[in-house]
């Protein structure tokens, strides 16, 4: 009985090391959970002077391309990422826990609405944002 009792506690204090060593190499390797992401829909428009606008989607991309959506630290002295939408107007990207400012250069004559815009990430969650930008085409 006594034997039983030492096995029993030998293995809890086994399982107890294994636990704690575990989540030790986990940081060690440099495993980030503390990440979040930033999803962002952005609309560019008018495209054409005229309705109806006959635009290729070769075209359309290079226009959304040519956006560049920054995204610096709080204050502003560093920029983390430079990233340009897709076709669709999409972008994800992951980023460590924090505060940013998500910013775009003005093309031209282009107007954003709702940038700057400071965002919070928190550790597993997504921030949302719409942007919406004006070619001033007209």
């Amino acid at each position: 009985m006594a034997e039983t009792r030492i096995v029993i506690i030998t293995t809890g204090i086994l399982l107890l090391i294994a636990f704690f060593a575990g989540g030790c190499l986990e940081n060690d390797t440099g495993i980030n959970s503390k990440t979040g992401f930033l999803e962002a829909s952005i609309t560019i428009g008018p495209l054409c002077p005229v309705e109806p606008c006959e635009i290729q989607d070769a075209q359309k991309a290079e226009i959304y391309s040519a956006r560049k959506i920054q995204i610096y630290t709080e204050n502003r002295k560093n920029l983390v990422k430079e990233l340009s939408p897709g076709l669709d107007g999409q972008i994800k990207t992951e980023l460590e826990e924090g505060t940013y400012i998500v910013d775009m250069n003005p093309l031209g004559i282009d107007r954003t609405a709702g940038l700057p815009a400071e965002i919070q990430v928190l550790s597993g969650e997504t921030v949302y944002l719409n942007i919406s930008i004006d070619t001033g085409i007209r």
